[in-house]
């Protein structure tokens, strides 16, 4: 005996009911290149005086036969201003947080700079850039890598060039033009949108461009799709 109609799309309903929901997409894909920002900022390295920006947490046994008074494994901490102009009174727009390490022995003079670039004003306020690389202090300009960011700047690549505008003893100023990318990058992944809420069908961290649903979803629409067809067929 065929089941009644009212039963069947009663079942029907049960099993989509049942299955669970979608997956919340959290990515926007920016496109294969994805979109580069250009920054530019001053940094202030001040060792000196009352006012010090940065602070040698560890001195290394051995002297530079490069440069007098550093010695290969020096380590400074900075919590560097980092403003508008090269003027230390011009506006604020972050701080520059981290470590730098003298990290060449008998030739020139190379620091390894890690540092998080914390923007606080303007459309950036919050968000973070950070870089990480080789700075050869003999050299005019040097290229330091993007390796990452959050906020505006979640999973950012690109490059920083380094340049010191001018120096006062051990105390320097740095002009930083930075170029983040974000939104695709070279891979073309996408970047997840800071605005977004997170979902908790995922978690946090997923840079997934769409997010497939659970396969109980699946098989629960394959078996009341079944059921319509047997339902349908009895009826005919």
């Amino acid at each position: 005996m065929a089941p009644s109609l009212a039963t069947a799309v009663a079942l029907v309903l049960f099993l989509f009911s049942s299955a669970p929901p979608m997956a919340v997409v959290l990515a926007a894909d920016g496109g294969a290149g994805g979109s580069t920002t250009h920054l530019h900022f001053f940094m202030h390295d001040i060792l000196t005086g009352s006012s010090a920006t940065a602070v040698q947490v560890t001195k290394g046994p051995v002297a530079s036969a490069a440069i007098p008074g550093l010695a290969f494994g020096d380590t400074i901490v900075i919590d560097d201003a980092l403003t508008e102009a090269s003027l230390p009174s011009s506006a604020a727009v972050g701080r520059a947080q981290g470590f730098y390490m003298m990290t060449s022995q008998a030739s020139g003079a190379t620091l390894t700079v890690c540092a998080n670039f914390l923007l606080t004003s303007g459309d950036y306020n919050g968000s973070t850039v950070a870089v990480m690389g080789p700075d050869d202090i003999a050299k005019d300009v040097r290229e330091l890598a993007v390796v990452g960011g959050t906020g505006r700047f979640r999973m950012a690549s690109g490059y920083v060039l380094w340049k010191t505008t001018s120096l006062n003893g051990p105390d320097a100023t740095i002009e930083l033009d930075v170029y983040v990318t974000t939104g695709g990058g070279s891979g073309g992944a996408a970047t997840i949108d800071s605005s977004t809420p997170v979902s908790p069908i995922i978690g946090g961290g997923s840079s997934s461009a769409a997010v497939r649903p659970p396969v109980g979803g699946w098989v629960n629409s394959y078996i009341a799709a079944l059921v319509v067809a047997v339902v349908v067929g009895s009826y005919v």
